[in-house]
């Protein structure tokens, strides 16, 4: 099994990897370099290390960079461990790719998944204006909007006041059209990427020596 799955990562055409039963690692040159790139984020031990910890799937949603010249980006990391017949734990398979989204009615509208970014579109908008447009968009009203950021519901409808004027809109519906419109829909805060799946500290050089990474 070991073999089959380190040849099968070699020749995948994804970043991926496996983790034998004995912490090992190994990785195919795309993986190799996608975390090569990201050898200064904060997320990259732990979320190794947790390849050896967990022993049922999972995925973890993080913000990593995928090229020099392009800004950081979102991606989904998917880990499913292997077993043998008599419930021996073999290792587990772990692959990237980009984080693609499509809502029910887009599918509907017969359009493509496309990618979301974390990169916010303007400076047009505060921070937290950012924040109260991307609950809009996702039909949240003031009171749940409130809620989630732990703000007034007035505080709230006064950002939202100032969005519908620095759109020049007079509803939500009218704002939700003029976003779509400029690709604004397509922007996640990164505060809201979920903490429980994005991981904490280390660099890449430390988890080359303490896992012996290599393609």
């Amino acid at each position: 099994m070991k073999l089959e799955m380190h040849e099968f990562c070699r020749h995948a055409t994804v970043p991926c990897g496996f983790a034998d039963s004995e912490g090992e690692i190994k990785t195919n040159a795309k993986m190799l370099d996608f975390l090569g790139l990201n050898k200064d984020a904060p997320e990259m031990v732990t979320l190794l290390e947790k390849i050896s910890t967990e022993k049922s799937p999972f995925f973890v949603i993080i913000n990593l960079v995928s090229d020099f010249n392009k800004s950081p980006t979102v991606w989904q990391f998917h880990f499913l461990p292997l077993f043998a017949h008599d419930k021996e734990y073999l290792g587990t398979f772990f692959h990237a790719h980009e984080f693609l989204f499509l809502s029910p009615l887009e599918y509907v509208d017969g359009m493509q998944p496309y990618a979301v970014t974390t990169e916010q579109p303007n400076d047009i908008l505060s921070r937290r204006e950012w924040q109260v447009l991307f609950f809009t968009m996702h039909r949240l009203n003031s009171k749940e909007i409130a809620r989630r950021l732990n703000i007034g519901t007035r505080t709230t409808n006064n950002h939202l006041n100032i969005i519908y004027e620095k759109a020049g809109v007079h509803s939500g519906c009218q704002l939700r059209a003029f976003c779509k419109s400029k690709g604004f829909d397509r922007y996640i805060p990164l505060d809201f990427i979920e903490k429980s799946k994005c991981i904490s500290t280390g660099y890449y050089s430390k988890v080359g020596r303490d896992y012996g990474i290599y393609s």
